[in-house]
């Protein structure tokens, strides 16, 4: 549990990071999708994280996956940006595919969606739309599997001696 609270720590610091990047910049209207909501969300990324662990049960690999679909979908789509009124959307969308695709158990998506705090509409038109987006690629090789899970261990030593 002490390693994967780390790791959610860990990837709460980078995603926070890139947000205070991105929501200094002016994002046009056409930039934006599905994703994005009106106004941010009052919860903050590392408790979003914590509230998607606590009660999806997910493996800690999940995590380092859905990191890993992120910097895809960032590197597919360069216009689509990653900001305050989006990350928590794909951020659980990212967490519930790795979840489908990694663990052996899951949820429906109506749970899912309870879990997240969108509704059950929601949460399937923005699956579909996530996957899409991703072109329905969500292997990933095992060995880059381990050199981005060492390169999120390094961060965290950096970060947080």
């Amino acid at each position: 549990m002490q390693q994967s609270n780390q790791l959610i720590i860990t990837v709460a610091t980078i995603l926070d990071e890139i947000i205070k990047e991105t929501d200094a910049l002016e994002i046009e209207q056409e930039s934006q999708s599905y994703f994005h909501a009106n106004k941010a969300p009052s919860i903050s990324i590392h408790n979003y994280l914590q509230r998607i662990s606590k009660y999806t049960h997910c493996s800690e690999q999940c995590f380092v996956i859905a990191l890993i679909y992120l910097d895809r979908l960032q590197e597919k789509h360069p216009y689509l940006v990653l900001n305050s009124k989006c990350i928590h959307r794909f951020l659980l969308l990212a967490i519930v595919i790795a979840i489908k695709y990694q663990d052996d158990d899951y949820y429906k998506n109506e749970y899912y969606a309870k879990v997240g705090g969108i509704s059950v509409k929601e949460i399937f038109v923005l699956e579909q739309e996530f996957l899409e987006l991703m072109d329905h690629q969500l292997f990933i090789d095992e060995q880059y599997y381990f050199l981005y899970e060492k390169k999120l261990l390094e961060y965290e030593e950096i970060e947080m001696p």
